[in-house]
């Protein structure tokens, strides 16, 4: 994400960030939407993120993936954590992308706290193949000490690779062997939603497929923290226990979970709209001379747009910044931007925006 200092946006001025799978948030909108909902119903209490808004979100996200139950986590890293440890049991070894979030930004939590060992498949790609995970569960078995595989992890969308999606019939594949092998499978699916979204394949669907799935609640729903792990009712019984031995029962989250909430009951149908707006959008960007989008086999809401060697990149940033439009250019490479779909693009027009890149190309011209 490019540096900019949120404190300096005014919210009020409908800025459209092509970053990040929301907008920035910022404290006095937690507030007014509080404010908006409690004007509309009560915030129930929760006591240690158990009952109240916490227990109906639950409950909704439950119904939403097609599970029996779901328990909330504080954050996703504990709920990756915790599932992980469950599933797992007296076999110690978990297969998981090598780029997922819970084998590269985790500190080696997993190890440390729970003694179970992470095996990273498919080094700098999205996702691994049923052959590349069969490879991997043979080496388990025959070295010399054999090391039965405890569970196997699926990441998708996955942000280290720009958002990229596994395909949902490589997914049944890798999940299907795993079931017949006696395998838990867990599905890190924080942006599941974002994916569902573009694939057009329901939160169910992908669900069914894994023993556990985690969700991000605040990464696009609008909450400041928080996460939630659905799976059988067996799985999620007594999980707070787990949940507060690591320290993950917070006196209070119904706050969050009242956000969490709110910004379900539309986030699918804002989603679609999004897409659909997106779609157009970067058609049209597409027939700027300066402007080349590129699209990355299997993406979801992070598109790759190549600029011309003309166009100075600072300055591009400076004048659509100006408009309130924020784009980011730390993207490792001189002329390849990385425009992220999220729902502050339906904040203005394509028509405004259109009027406002092309103003920015002219500008951030060099010669």
């Amino acid at each position: 994400m490019n540096s900019t200092n949120i404190d300096d946006i005014n919210p009020q001025e409908q800025p459209v960030f092509f970053y990040g799978d929301d907008a920035p948030s910022y404290n006095i909108e937690f507030i007014n939407h509080l404010k908006h909902i409690s004007e509309s119903r009560k915030i129930s209490e929760d006591s240690y993120s158990i009952g109240g808004e916490v227990e109906t979100l639950e409950t909704t996200m439950a119904q939403k993936l097609g599970k029996e139950a779901s328990v909330f986590f504080p954050t996703g890293t504990l709920a990756n954590h915790v599932a992980i440890r469950k599933l797992c049991l007296s076999n110690k070894r978990a297969i998981v992308p090598e780029q997922s979030h819970i084998y590269q930004d985790s500190g080696d939590s997993v190890q440390q706290l729970s003694g179970i060992n992470l095996i990273p498949v498919a080094p700098n790609k999205p996702y691994f193949s049923l052959n590349e995970l069969k490879g991997a569960l043979n080496t388990s078995i025959t070295g010399r000490v054999a090391t039965p595989v405890g569970a196997v992890v699926i990441e998708t969308p996955v942000r280290r690779c720009y958002g990229r999606v596994m395909p949902y019939e490589a997914m049944k594949d890798v999940t299907g062997y795993c079931h017949e092998q006696g395998i838990p499978t867990h599905l890190d699916g924080a942006r599941l939603f974002i994916a569902s979204a573009v694939t057009k394949i329901g939160l169910e669907t992908y669900s069914k497929l894994f023993d556990t799935v985690y969700i991000s609640m605040w990464k696009y729903f609008g909450a400041p923290y928080g996460a939630v792990l659905a799976g059988t009712k067996e799985f999620c019984e007594g999980l707070h226990h787990v949940r507060r031995m690591f320290g993950g029962s917070l006196p209070s989250a119904s706050l969050a979970a009242a956000l969490a909430l709110n910004g379900l009951e539309t986030f699918q149908t804002d989603a679609e709209l999004a897409n659909e707006k997106s779609a157009e959008l970067l058609e049209s960007l597409d027939e700027f001379a300066d402007i080349s989008v590129k699209r990355y086999r299997d993406g979801s809401n992070i598109i790759p747009v190549e600029i011309d060697q003309d166009i100075d990149l600072a300055k591009l940033y400076e004048s659509l910044r100006s408009q309130n439009v924020f784009i980011n250019i730390d993207t490792g490479s001189e002329k390849i931007l990385h425009l992220t779909v999220n729902l502050s693009i339906l904040r203005r027009s394509n028509n405004e925006l259109l009027r406002i890149f092309a103003t920015a190309i002219e500008d951030a011209r060099s010669i």
